[in-house]
């Protein structure tokens, strides 16, 4: 009682220089300080006057195999705790080593956990440790640890809850938060990135999400268990009946934010457990504080003695956008886009483009062996927290993935016209005829303009999406000076106004159509001329490929399913209508191919990058071409540029 009285007395003293810090300050230091004052308080009330003396015979009547269980447990627990550390680097793409960000992490918490002030005390640890990170980042990932666990606490103490032995009261609760996991779950997927004034934030992918989640599960089950160990024998609770009411007490030791959690931790647990002696469960939580709290704390004390080495972290090595002017798929332009990069393989180049839950190699490898491109892939989507994913590669390249036990499906066509053979004037190409011949007959005037007329093509641009709706981005390009000036362009007119345009992308090997833009008053068959246009100065050029983009193909026409999925798709991406512009040119049909780990990862993976082209970000946040994830400022932009 009177230890409880001294704290009350020092919570009120300190209390005493709110006005001189501030209120807000102050309370964030001196709120825990009354919560643990007035919680051993009420403690005091259930313990025996003797219960401090027979403690040394508490703990020496612990037999050593529970010492060396909880022992092992506690390290089972502290490297899950440093796993959270390493979710987090790589969300943050701080740069720190694996190895090092787990060994900072489970020292911080180590510390923080047995001082309390968790985010500050955690991120002054990481800073002492880490020399490469200054202490504004230390707070982030700090922060980003702290409040991950306690999300990932409240849904592993929901299931626990749920599906153990627990007090009927907290059923409720618990029914409620895991009804709220699929909303969570599709907020993290429809909108990973948030932009709030100068605030840009990538919220965690489903991947990092999971992980949090296992990683909380383990290390709170392996705390659970240390603590049960060291109950006593005769303490008549199982362990499946022991794990609800510890997650419980963990929580309101969380919310109080005491030390340790000490005090509301213990007078959970004794509300809890109300068979257990209140002496004797309090001698071996105490029993726990000393291997699960003291032990750690003595060895991470000392190692914040010394920083540890500086390492240089792996990085991709970025390749200038130029390179992709000698890929062989010249599509590979739109990463000027959408955000993507190129970055080097082990015998060449790979096209990376970072979305909210993947990173995904464009088409094929630019250059370089797939296998190479698939070890790239895997390891960038390893270091961001993403899944990795394959999208319209070729044959080979989903042949190769598939050996490596991907799954596979065939996402789409490719339209391939060879200009050195082209002509209209063949049985396949009748509707083409028909087409050119109305638009002549229209007074339709073509041009390749040396000196494009920007202002008429963003109007006509504009008209078409006032018509048609917002452009789709991702791996479809969208109207910009910017982007459309490193283009082979064509312009449509007619009685000397332009009505429409058409880019490609223009590289060594192939060219491939990107921006179709058209006014409504555009005459019939002006899209087929300037197409028929941009084919020929291909074959003047001596270009052995054009390609007229892919359209969605079905997957499996025999499965209804599929057959409604496509139809899905094909209506999305701009209807029947597109397949029919592209057929009248009677082009190659090549099949492409999309590859992930596993089918659940390759539907997810699909679905994100849907969201991406019909949600895709705004045109100044994604046409940086540098590869976004080595810059800690796209995945957490937290402080105002100056």
């Amino acid at each position: 009682m009177a230890l409880g009285a001294k704290m009350v007395w020092r919570g009120i003293a300190v209390t005493a220089d709110i006005r001189k810090f501030g209120f807000k300050r102050a309370a964030r230091f001196v709120l825990p300080i009354c919560v643990l004052s007035i919680c051993l308080a009420m403690l005091a009330q259930y313990l025996s006057p003797t219960m401090w003396r027979d403690l040394p015979a508490h703990l020496s009547s612990v037999p050593f195999n529970a010492w060396l269980g909880a022992a092992m447990l506690t390290a089972i627990s502290f490297y899950s705790l440093g796993r959270y550390d390493c979710v987090a680097h790589r969300h943050l793409h701080t740069g720190v080593p694996e190895r090092q960000a787990q060994t900072s992490g489970i020292v911080a918490i180590a510390v923080a956990q047995t001082i309390g002030f968790g985010v500050f005390s955690g991120a002054f640890a990481r800073w002492r440790l880490l020399p490469s990170m200054s202490l504004p980042r230390a707070l982030i990932v700090s922060g980003f640890v702290s409040v991950s666990f306690v999300l990932g606490w409240a849904v592993v103490t929901a299931v626990a809850c749920l599906a153990l032995p627990a007090p009927a009261w907290v059923k409720l609760p618990a029914a409620l938060i895991m009804a709220g996991v699929p909303l969570a779950a599709y907020a993290l997927f429809r909108w990973p990135n948030l932009h709030v004034r100068q605030l840009r934030l990538r919220l965690p992918s489903l991947h990092a999400g999971a992980s949090i989640i296992f990683w909380t599960f383990l290390d709170t089950a392996a705390a659970a268990g240390a603590l049960w160990l060291l109950l006593p024998e005769g303490a008549g609770i199982s362990y499946a009946a022991f794990l609800p009411v510890f997650l419980m007490a963990m929580g309101m030791a969380l919310i109080s934010n005491t030390p340790g959690g000490v005090g509301p931790f213990e007078l959970m647990l004794l509300g809890l457990l109300p068979t257990l002696p209140a002496d004797v469960l309090v001698q071996s939580i105490i029993a726990f504080r000393l291997i699960y709290y003291a032990v750690p704390a003595c060895l991470g004390v000392l190692m914040l003695l010394r920083a540890m080495p500086a390492l240089p972290a792996a990085k991709a090595q970025p390749v200038p956008l130029a390179e992709a002017f000698s890929a062989p798929r010249s599509e590979i332009g739109v990463i000027a886009q959408n955000g993507g990069y190129l970055t080097r393989t082990a015998d060449g180049i790979a096209a990376l483009w970072p979305t909210g839950q993947t990173v995904t190699a464009l088409f094929a490898p630019v250059s370089g062996s797939v296998h190479a491109c698939l070890d790239t892939l895997k390891t960038q989507a390893r270091d961001t927290g993403r899944w990795p994913l394959m999208y319209k590669c070729d044959a080979r390249a989903a042949l190769m993935a598939r050996q490596n036990g991907w799954s596979v499906v065939h996402l789409a066509d490719d339209a391939l016209v060879n200009p050195a053979h082209f002509t209209p004037d063949t049985p396949s190409r009748r509707g083409l005829r028909r087409k050119l011949r109305a638009a002549k007959k229209a007074g339709l005037e073509l041009s390749v303009p040396t000196n494009a007329p920007w202002q008429e093509l963003a109007r006509i641009d504009a008209e078409w999406c006032k018509n048609h709706g917002p452009a789709r981005g991702g791996t479809m390009g969208r109207y910009s000076k910017e982007y459309a000036e490193n283009q082979w362009l064509a312009v449509a007119s007619c009685r000397g106004k332009p009505v429409a345009f058409v880019t490609f992308f223009a590289a060594r090997g192939e060219w491939a159509l990107d921006l179709m833009r058209q006014t409504a008053d555009a005459p019939d068959g002006t899209m087929h001329a300037l197409v028929t246009l941009a084919i020929e100065a291909a074959r003047n050029q001596g270009i052995a490929s054009v390609s007229l983009a892919a359209t969605p193909a079905c997957p499996n026409p025999a499965s209804p399913f599929w057959r409604a999925v496509s139809m899905r798709v094909v209506a999305q991406a701009g209807g029947p209508g597109l397949r029919q512009f592209k057929s009248t040119f009677a082009p190659q049909w090549v099949p492409r191919y999309a590859a992930a780990p596993g089918p659940i990862r390759l539907a997810l993976s699909l679905a994100d990058i849907a969201r991406e082209v019909q949600a895709p970000p705004n045109l100044a946040a994604s046409s940086n071409n540098a590869p976004h994830d080595l810059d800690e400022n796209y995945e957490l932009d937290l402080i105002k540029r100056a």
